[in-house]
């Protein structure tokens, strides 16, 4: 039997009708295109309008992600032709919330596929769900500090998407007028940079930021324009004229390119995880999506809307990886090594004295080894997550819009982080651990992360209505009964509020605080 069709703004989109794994069906529309194919001449280019198609265009495939390094295969796979959405619908009738979905992957790697976020569980709660691929890396994310290559246009795809979803979602049984975006690290600072860019302002209702956001020091990159000078010349061109090295980019293939912006990279970057291309301020552009860096937006001129935001336990657990015994032969140096880094990268001054400070503070002045690795873990967290969340609530205080704090502490037999990252004899709940209670992976189908009758299960069911819940009303528990028994505070001017979600739902106020007084006190000390 022929799938739905619907009608949108381009064009005629045939989906399908597809059996869900967790009861009923759904209706499915993939490989959505929303701009123009950037390639070619629009390589680089900010994204351009989709010209109609003629006849009905198939919806059944999921569209090409960026081209990447695959974390399964290992090969460099992918298309620069990659600017395409999924929906998933209960039904084309009536108007549901808008659940718009940013993947993370540090702004290099990942795509919006049910690979990872399969919207089996959500679609169910009669919700829309949208997910979307944009340009990451170098083609996303060049930057020459000239007018030709400004940077952020990853980041004005996403604008591109949620213009899209403005537009047309009405015609899949979405309400354009209730619309969230929500997103994990780097999808989670995408959705900060949505609250603080122009551009954004007026395309969504409400917003979720998973384990990131933009003041977060991983979430914005410098020494791009040095970066773009080392990749040309590494593929063989030595110009340093914005216009050439643009011109020259565009004749290199694009998983070429995507494989060379690896091989650039220094052992002090592999090592230390320096980011390369990432979000910048793109001040050249005629219409900059960030002009200015995040921490200088100041907080009235951010987009006021209701705001969920939180973190895992142990965001900091993947800094285990690596950690061998020839580390540890060199302990000391490596962590001072990295904690130098990090310093750096929060503009902290005297840095030799800080250190001091951070060993005494997490390790009690003992060697770096393995006997101190949960001390790492939480040091990891903090500076990675945990300050640049808090300061964002802290930046929101003055909102008019509710914020709402979360921290996930539940530490499940079956955990997304070990099956790619992270040692199984490690405990702890690792960065994105919490995707599989809201999201079907299919990729890891043989893995059951959620068995029928579990404490897993039922943590699934509240995450789910809490999510859907502030979607639908900007309010996580609108509605006290046997399955969200806890009142969800919104953080306030006198108390971070929050909910701490495992095995029980557990409102608590200031969370970790004793790590954010210290990180507190240790900026406005050494500060630069």
């Amino acid at each position: 039997m022929a799938g739905p069709v619907v009608n949108v703004k381009q064009g005629l989109l045939r989906g399908a009708e597809v059996e869900n794994e967790f009861g009923g069906s759904f209706i499915s529309f993939k490989g959505v295109p929303y701009a123009a194919p950037p390639v070619g001449d629009l390589r680089f280019k900010e994204p351009q309008p989709l010209q109609p198609w003629t006849g009905i265009r198939h919806a059944l495939a999921e569209g090409n992600q960026c081209p990447q390094r695959d974390e399964c295969s290992r090969q460099i796979e992918g298309d620069d032709d990659c600017l395409y959405l999924n929906v998933a619908t209960p039904s084309l009738e009536g108007s549901r919330p808008v659940m718009v979905w940013i993947h993370g992957g540090g702004f290099i790697w990942g795509d919006g596929g049910s690979n990872l976020y399969g919207p089996n569980r959500l679609v169910k709660m009669n919700v829309v769900v949208v997910s979307m691929n944009y340009r990451l890396g170098v083609f996303g994310f060049l930057h020459l500090d000239h007018e030709v290559a400004p940077g952020n246009l990853g980041m004005k795809d996403q604008v591109a998407g949620l213009k899209w979803v403005r537009e047309n979602i009405g015609k899949f049984g979405g309400d354009p007028k209730n619309i969230t975006i929500f997103g994990h690290s780097a999808g989670g600072s995408s959705v900060h940079y949505h609250l603080l860019s122009p551009l954004s302002k007026g395309l969504f209702e409400k917003a979720i930021a998973h384990s990131g956001v933009a003041f977060n020091p991983w979430a914005s990159v410098s020494k791009t324009v040095e970066l773009a000078h080392r990749l040309v010349k590494h593929l063989g061109k030595d110009t340093k004229d914005p216009h050439k090295i643009i011109e020259f980019l565009r004749t290199i293939p694009a998983l070429e390119l995507a494989k060379a912006q690896e091989d650039i990279r220094t052992p002090e970057e592999i090592s230390l995880s320096i980011a390369t291309f990432g979000v910048c301020v793109d001040d050249k552009s005629a219409e900059p999506f960030l002009p200015r860096s995040a921490r200088e937006i100041p907080a009235d001129g951010c987009y006021d809307v209701p705001l969920m935001l939180g973190y895992v336990s142990h965001e900091g657990l993947d800094c285990t990886v690596g950690l061998t015994d020839e580390v540890y032969a060199n302990g000391d140096q490596y962590f001072e090594t990295r904690v130098s880094h990090g310093l750096c990268r929060l503009h902290l001054s005297k840095v030799p004295i800080a250190i001091k400070e951070i060993r005494k503070f997490y390790f009690k002045d003992k060697p770096f080894n393995a006997e101190v690795i949960e001390d790492y873990i939480q040091y990891t967290g903090d500076i990675e997550y945990l300050v640049g969340i808090h300061d964002l609530l802290e930046n929101r205080s003055e909102a008019k819009s509710p914020t709402y704090l979360y921290r996930f502490f539940h530490n499940p037999p079956r955990k997304l982080s070990t099956t790619h990252f992270v040692e199984k004899d490690i405990e702890g709940v690792a960065h994105g651990d919490e995707l599989p209670f809201i999201f079907y992976p299919a990729h890891f189908r043989h893995i059951n992360f959620i068995e029928p009758g579990s404490t897993e299960e039922l943590i699934s069911k509240r995450f789910l209505r809490m999510w859907t819940d502030f979607a639908r009303t900007g309010n996580p528990t609108p509605k006290l009964d046997d399955l969200i028994n806890a009142k969800w505070e919104p953080v306030t001017t006198a108390a971070k509020n929050y909910m701490a979600i495992g095995a029980e739902i557990i409102p608590g106020v200031n969370p970790d605080q004793d790590s954010i007084q210290f990180w507190k006190r240790l900026r406005e000390t050494y500060k630069y």
